[in-house]
This record gives C-alpha cells, sequence and structure tokens, in this order.
C-alpha cells in the first residue's frame, strides 16, 4: 500500500546546490553569473510530497533573487524523473503560466532531482473568494483545448502520465486495499457496491472520449492567484494525457449552486480556443464518470484523515453522488 503525505522534515542542502543554480541562472540570464549570498527557508506548511525551500539570493551584478528549491524524492509507483523532464520539455519559458525554471538537475547516477524555480507567490486559490474562481477555470480550459485530441504530440514528450483503463483500475485496487487496511467492513461493503454498478461503466466511457493535457492534481492549493487575478500552476508531477473532465472533477470539488456557473465558464473558455464545442450534458456527464475515479484516488492516495472513519464515509458520499447523477441521466453515451 502506498500513501502520499505531505513532507515537514528539513533536509540539509547539497553544497551542489550553489554550482547547480549558478550555471542554470548563467543559462537563463545568457550572461556570466555569480552568486555572492544564498540563504534558504524550508516550507513546512507546503502540500507537496517532496521538500522544498525559499532561497533567497544576492548576485553579483547586486540584483536580488528570490526562488523556490523543490527536492524531488523517489516516490514508489512513481518515475521520479517525471517532473524535471515536463518543466523541460514542455513548460519551458514559464508556458501555460506555470513558474519560470531558473535550473533543474536529472542526475539519475547520483539519484538527485531538483527544481529551482520562479517564486509566484503564496496565494493559493482556496484562500481566494469566489469571483476569483472562474479565472482557474478559463485557465484550465485553454489548456485543455490547446491539445485537445492531439495525444500523438504529448506522447512523443516522453515524460507524461497516461490516464486509461490500466490507470483507473489501478485507483481502484489501492482504494480497496486502503479499506482492507483499515478493516471497515461496512465502508468496504459500500465501495463494493458502488464498484459493482459503475466502475466498468466508468472505464470504458472515459477510455471513448478523446484526450487532452492534464495538469493531474488540480487541486485548489495547486493553483497560485496574482493580481488580475492570474493563475499560476505550480506541482506538474501529475501531469498526464486524459480526460479534460479529470481537472474540472478536482477543481470543482466541494462547491454547491456554484457549480452550474463554473461549468458554464469553462465550456465558454474552451469553445475560443478549441476547434469544436463540447456538449454540456455529454460533458457533465463524462465529469460524473470523471469523479468516480477522483474519489478513488483520495481513498487509495490519503492516509492521514483515515483516523476518523467519518471521512472515509463523506468521500463514499461523494461516489454515491455521482453515482445518482449518472442513474439520472439514464443510457451512457
Amino acid at each position: 500500500m502506498t500513501v502520499r503525505t505531505p513532507v515537514n522534515k528539513e533536509e540539509p542542502i547539497p553544497n551542489e546546490v550553489e554550482e547547480v543554480l549558478a550555471r542554470g541562472l548563467q543559462n537563463h540570464f545568457e550572461r556570466p553569473v555569480r552568486i555572492l549570498e544564498l540563504h534558504s527557508t524550508f516550507l513546512a506548511d507546503t502540500f507537496s510530497t517532496h521538500p522544498m525551500y525559499r532561497l533567497h539570493l544576492t548576485l553579483d551584478s547586486g540584483q536580488r533573487l528570490t526562488l523556490i528549491f523543490k527536492w524531488l524524492q523517489p516516490q514508489q509507483d512513481e518515475d521520479i524523473r517525471r517532473e524535471v523532464l515536463i518543466y523541460r520539455r514542455l513548460l519551458a519559458d514559464g508556458r501555460f503560466d506555470a513558474p519560470a525554471v531558473y535550473a533543474s538537475l536529472c542526475d539519475e547516477a547520483r539519484g538527485r532531482y531538483w527544481l529551482f524555480f520562479e517564486d509566484v507567490g503564496g496565494l493559493r486559490l482556496e484562500w481566494c473568494d469566489v469571483d476569483d474562481w472562474p479565472a482557474a477555470f478559463r485557465w484550465a480550459a485553454r489548456m485543455h483545448a490547446g491539445y485537445y485530441g492531439r495525444e500523438g504530440e504529448l506522447m512523443a514528450l516522453g515524460c507524461l502520465g497516461e490516464h486509461g483503463r490500466p490507470f483507473y483500475r489501478f485507483l481502484a485496487r489501492g482504494a480497496r486495499e486502503m479499506l482492507e487496511w483499515l478493516d471497515a467492513r461496512r465502508r468496504l461493503v459500500r465501495f463494493e457496491r458502488l464498484m459493482a454498478r459503475w466502475f466498468d461503466l466508468s472505464v470504458e466511457h472515459l477510455a471513448r472520449r478523446p484526450r487532452t493535457l492534464l495538469h493531474g492534481d488540480l487541486d485548489c492549493h495547486n493553483l497560485m492567484v496574482q493580481s488580475g487575478p492570474k493563475i499560476r500552476p505550480i506541482d506538474w508531477g501529475y501531469a498526464a494525457i486524459g480526460v479534460a473532465g479529470w481537472d474540472v472533477a478536482k477543481l470543482i470539488a466541494g462547491w454547491g449552486p456554484e457549480k452550474s456557473h463554473f461549468i458554464g465558464v469553462y465550456l465558454d473558455e474552451f469553445a475560443l480556443h478549441a476547434p469544436g464545442l463540447l456538449d454540456r450534458r455529454a460533458f457533465e456527464r463524462t465529469l460524473a464518470h470523471c469523479q468516480i475515479m477522483r474519489t478513488l484516488q483520495i481513498l487509495y492516495w490519503w492516509e492521514g484523515p483515515y483516523k476518523n472513519l467519518a471521512f472515509v464515509d463523506g468521500v463514499l458520499e461523494e461516489t454515491e453522488s455521482a453515482c445518482r447523477n449518472l442513474d439520472s441521466a439514464g443510457s451512457d453515451g
């Protein structure tokens, strides 16, 4: 069983950090760069599964620079190189408003994988007013529209995950193992009933939908907000090729009456940037299938909330709600 929880343990920064960073800054600024001072602050309040530091630099030009150092750690069932390669091959120069990367290291021989990127501030979308949220749905729609149906180009990058039948079955297996580990028999029976009714149907529905680029972990704490509002997405380690509804299901989780408006904002923005329209009724059906898969991922991923089994009940209630939405919508398409 794999469990991912936020890290809160500070590790000493290796001596080579300054050397790697100086080389990267030289390439970034296209001039010789020397670091006169470097001070670090461990970021203990992040949701990352990897140690994060805020670095304060003084360069020989007198320029002061603040950036984020992400020290990627091996994770079970994951390719530790992925996020470094995603920033290099997909997000260069701050594409999709991702943080600009100043330097990176992918040293397989020594097992060191580092990212040094732009500090985009600490204002998370989850702390913002409802009026700021449509900007996030517009951002997601633009990204999804840009690669809609262009799977071949995405696969050629060689660094993205892939959401398909094996991925969804992997989530279901992990969720089941977690419930078995908890010895929560009543919850497990409830889970198995839901899976028997909808899981295979959901997998086949999603396997037939056009795919695009996904952020992959579009929780509100991974979206930083700058004035405008401008959305600055971080934590791209789960970027993947998959159904757009996956990102939207994560972003819309927890909202009530506002959901309808947010979906409308998303679809309107998508239509401005894609060659074809998304039918709203069909998209909402796909979204319900994605919500089922999202709850499986929650059950698989997080250990901490399970100390209170009411959390598990809440997740299963989300699954049942998505299933009810599908039941009321009639036959699949």
